[in-house]
């Protein structure tokens, strides 16, 4: 949203803003609630999305298992709720650029040099996996696709 309204004013730039550009407003008004909605539910069940892709982690890949358990899972139990906690508030601001000058472009060159690809590949479907099973679907829906810009960023 702050995007939005930083491209807005620098579209108006002294004049009215566009009927298009009004509209896109509207648009982003009208779902606040339910992105508020999201964002709460989120942060209410965060530690159980996460617990549950541990536990898939475990139960389903032992290699990637062993790779997250080195230090008890505390990196990537640290790293999945910061990538959790950013996609949250991008959608809840509606601003993936934020998600990536924020968090993405610092933690993409981490997981490079650590060679984690992979891993990450695994582990953020299996966040995905997990949103959706503890959100509703209206709710997973809208911090979906942000998952899915930190699951491409992280993995490649």
């Amino acid at each position: 949203m702050l995007t939005l309204l930083e491209d807005v004013l620098d579209r108006a730039d002294g004049s009215y803003i566009t009927p298009e550009d009004l509209r896109t407003l509207d648009r982003a008004i009208a779902s606040w609630q339910q992105r508020r909605q999201t964002y709460d539910l989120v942060q209410l069940k965060e530690n159980t999305i996460l617990a549950q892709v541990m536990q898939q982690i475990q139960a389903t890949a032992p290699d990637v298992s062993a790779k997250v358990n080195f230090d008890g899972g505390n990196k990537c139990n640290r790293d999945m709720a910061l990538v959790l906690r950013y996609c949250a508030t991008a959608m809840l601001l509606q601003d993936e650029e934020l998600l990536k000058d924020r968090l993405l472009y610092w933690m993409q060159n981490i997981m490079v040099a650590l060679k984690n690809q992979r891993v990450n590949d695994f582990v953020y479907r299996s966040l995905q996996k997990s949103v959706q099973e503890h959100l509703p679907p209206e709710n997973a829906d809208l911090l979906l696709p942000y998952i899915a810009i930190a699951h491409q960023w992280l993995s490649q």
